[in-house]
């Protein structure tokens, strides 16, 4: 996963300091062109009401210059105060009705390689990342990593990734091995058995033999590097069941990352994956889809239920990346 340009939202809380914090950890990292972004709420609809009170001021020329000015301001600070000089990038100031349409716009249009944002902005709530966050990992193409606080990314040492056994899933195992291989953190591949799945068919797909799962899940996985060898990938089997390898191999290099399998049952997947990373986890990889057809809701659903409740660090990819 190439990290040369990420961009930063920020609405200049204390709280989305810790994400131009975690930025600069990037930049000395990966080398990274970090980009901060503030997108100033559209607020035509003010215009209307002041119009029928009288209100001897207009919003276009009045209200946004001064709000530009200031938010121009605070970015330029922002930068200077955490991120090293020869890694800043732009200063983007912009107006917009739904803030998340116009960060995913951006970062779809000038080929960013990572949001990073933090859970909460200057508002705060009963889940652990705000309506915004949620927003913009549903929405956008681009991985969006959503962290509580910075930390050192040589402090991940253990990565989970969630696995249905569908091909859209496996988008996010790139970005997972990547970061297993740059970090030097082993990943656990998660499949939660959910007893009843409500979709159209209503059948429990019941596994008495976990073996049984784990080798179909295996075979999932080996038939995806099989159909993409553009990635250089494959699967080292370790002898011992549930423990074994993804190799990177291409021009004499080689690179491998030890993974093991959990296969869990739980009426609820997002809760058993929260419980479970919260306890061994310092970081989830998971993509925003999975399962085809009308089960894709499901995953979908799970994952922005996990977004929710889950405090460690959360990238997500959108299949197809």
């Amino acid at each position: 996963m190439k990290l040369n340009r990420i961009l930063v939202p920020t609405d200049f809380s204390e709280t989305s300091e810790e994400a131009l914090k975690m930025a600069a950890n990037f930049a000395e990292l990966y080398g990274s062109t970090i980009d901060i972004m503030h997108v100033i709420p559209l607020m035509s609809y003010y215009q209307e009401s002041m119009d029928h009170i009288g209100v001897p001021f207009d919003m276009d020329n009045d209200i946004y210059p001064h709000a530009m000015e200031n938010a121009n301001t605070k970015l330029q600070e922002a930068a200077k105060k955490f991120i090293p000089k020869e890694h800043r990038g732009q200063l983007i100031n912009m107006v917009g009705r739904k803030i998340s349409q116009v960060i995913v716009h951006r970062a779809h249009s000038e080929g960013h390689d990572l949001i990073l944002m933090t859970n909460r902005g200057s508002h705060g709530g009963k889940h652990a990342r705000s309506h915004l966050t949620e927003q913009v990992i549903r929405y956008s193409e681009v991985p969006v990593l959503s962290i509580k606080t910075a930390f050192e990314p040589e402090s991940v040492k253990s990565i989970m990734f969630p696995f249905d056994g569908s091909e859209d899933s496996l988008a996010a195992i790139l970005p997972a091995f990547e970061f297993g291989k740059k970090l030097g953190a082993t990943i656990t591949v998660m499949h939660v058995i959910e007893p009843y799945v409500f979709s159209l068919e209503v059948i429990p797909p019941i596994y008495e033999d976990n073996e049984e799962v784990y080798a179909s899940l295996i075979k999932s996985m080996q038939k995806y590097f099989e159909e993409h060898p553009e990635l250089h990938m494959h699967i080292k089997r370790s002898g011992d069941s549930f423990e074994d390898s993804i190799v990177y191999e291409k021009d004499g290099e080689s690179h491998s990352v030890v993974f093991n399998t959990v296969v869990a049952k739980n009426f609820a997947a997002h809760a058993e994956i929260t419980s479970e990373a919260e306890s061994i986890a310092d970081l989830v990889v998971m993509s925003t889809h999975g399962r085809t057809g009308v089960a894709r809701i499901v995953l979908g659903s799970t994952t922005g239920v996990v977004a929710q409740h889950l405090d460690k660090p959360l990238l997500t990819v959108h299949p197809g990346l």
